[in-house]
């Protein structure tokens, strides 16, 4: 018979912990199904589900069952300011087991408050803990008549509970989840934000930079202002890459590059008939390095379709972008035009420019260059 009887238990257990409340951290829910279990195959009369407050400084019943008027309550609470011996006993961290409840020394507190009063002569108070923490206690109790707790018993009631402790955990788990959710969301939001108002920002000083090119009344004066609108344009290429990767820590770099010759293409090269040939591999890099990258290859094509292209030529750019077998980013760039003058690096301030931006990435840029073409081989 106590064999059939512990199957019973391991079946009943089985079956609890399968409990979709468990999952959904619904911890009423699951004290509802353990409650009656343990009353029912238990063979008592009573069980309840206490609540450690906030503060520690007593417990809440959440859910109490009456087996005999098949009723649920909850609302009471036990404050250990009134029953201090008793809460000292149960901070043990023990399953505490009284046979003869209204006997039991740490039990005396708890007569005229609770045990009289609902006839309880039998009880066994099982700790719910979590993290080492006594997080509750699951009460078994027995009316009307002594009961002796057997070890099968004893097993099975520390089983319901350790089930309402993982309910608990789950709770808590999904309560941090959601909560890291919400942060998740808030930033998205405000990285949005802030994307959308520096897109509007940079169309903003386009327009601006645009309107004072178009009022100037010397060439020179009207080539500084392209300058800074190509340096704009790559800016804005960079960002709007940037917001479309969902990723504000790295770019795509590929996505990039084909953006930005495409901009230049339009601006310079509207005139001119340039094929354009781009291997470019998938490649993502920080933006700490796009930004003066993105700089660093507009001045690149920028000077290509300003210097090496002619209208009555067939002008060509090819632009390469892969990973070395050192597992660094490499960008070759070739054209067809004539080549460099041999004082092109005092000529203006676009190879100054690159030189501060080559070094603050400490990166590698060479420069061949002949009456055939151009090549810059460009390594970070």
């Amino acid at each position: 018979m106590p064999n059939n009887r512990s199957s019973i238990f391991l079946e009943v257990i089985e079956s609890l912990s399968k409990n979709p409340h468990i999952n959904e951290g619904n911890e009423v829910g699951m004290a509802k199904e353990i409650l009656y279990n343990a009353t029912n195959f238990l063979k008592i009369s009573r069980a309840n589900f206490w609540i450690m407050k906030p503060d520690s400084s007593g417990i809440d019943c959440m859910l109490a069952y009456d087996l005999r008027s098949d009723t649920y309550e909850s609302g009471a609470e036990m404050m250990e300011v009134d029953f201090p011996f008793w809460f000292s006993h149960i901070n043990r961290n023990d399953i505490i087991i009284s046979f003869d409840a209204r006997n039991e020394s740490f039990n005396q507190e708890l007569l005229d408050a609770y045990l009289i009063p609902l006839n309880i002569c039998s009880m066994m108070e099982v700790p719910i803990l979590s993290g080492g923490k006594l997080r509750g206690i699951v009460c078994f109790e027995n009316t009307e008549e002594l009961k002796d707790w057997t070890n099968d018993e004893q097993h099975f009631s520390l089983a319901l509970t350790q089930l309402l402790a993982l309910t608990l955990e789950t709770k808590e788990k999904n309560k941090y989840r959601d909560e890291l959710e919400k942060i998740v969301k808030e930033k998205t939001i405000l990285i949005a934000e802030i994307n959308h108002r520096v897109k509007n920002n940079l169309a903003v000083m386009t327009a601006l930079i645009r309107s004072e090119s178009n009022r100037t009344k010397d060439a020179y004066h009207k080539d500084l202002f392209e300058n800074i609108l190509s340096k704009s344009f790559s800016l804005s290429a960079l960002q709007s890459a940037m917001y479309q990767s969902n990723n504000y820590k790295d770019v795509n770099f590929s996505e990039f590059v084909t953006t930005l010759i495409g901009n230049i293409n339009d601006t310079y090269g509207y005139t001119l008939n340039v094929k354009l040939n781009l291997n470019l591999s998938e490649v993502s890099i920080n933006i700490s390095k796009a930004i003066p990258c993105s700089l660093i290859l507009n001045e690149i094509f920028t000077n290509a379709y300003k210097y090496a292209f002619k209208k009555d030529k067939e002008n060509s750019l090819s632009v390469n972008l892969s990973i070395t077998d050192l597992d660094k980013i490499q960008i070759i760039i070739k054209d067809n035009g004539p080549g460099l003058e041999e004082d092109y690096k005092t000529i203006g301030t676009g190879f100054d420019l690159i030189d501060g931006l080559v070094e603050q990435i400490d990166s590698d840029f060479e420069i061949s260059t002949s009456n055939k073409g151009t090549e810059i081989i460009f390594t970070f």
